[in-house]
């Protein structure tokens, strides 16, 4: 997995890459949600061998996935999210 500093995790880099491309170099991987959860948005887990699993909700649209997928990962590598404050994003236990 790639260091909190790699060029991969920059604000721009999140924006611009293809989304594959940025899901490979972080070692993430997107999975459906049960459609249970109407509410869900989206979260991003952390396995302890490093491999990222971003859980989002199948229902919404594709700008959508792309845009939590990409924010998720953001913040999991450490990038400056600044210009997504916009977003609601909670850190639920452990260390940040």
């Amino acid at each position: 997995m790639l260091p909190p500093n790699a060029e991969s995790s920059t604000f721009a880099r999140l924006l611009s890459a293809p989304l594959p491309e940025l899901l490979a170099e972080a070692n993430a991987e997107i999975m459906d949600a049960p459609s249970e959860l109407e509410a869900f948005e989206g979260v991003a887990l952390r396995s302890p061998k490093g491999s990222i699993q971003v859980v989002l909700p199948k229902a919404r649209s594709a700008r959508f996935r792309d845009t939590m997928a990409r924010r998720l990962v953001g913040q999991l590598l450490g990038a400056d999210l600044l210009p997504m404050s916009a977003l609601d994003v909670h850190t639920f236990g452990g260390a940040r």
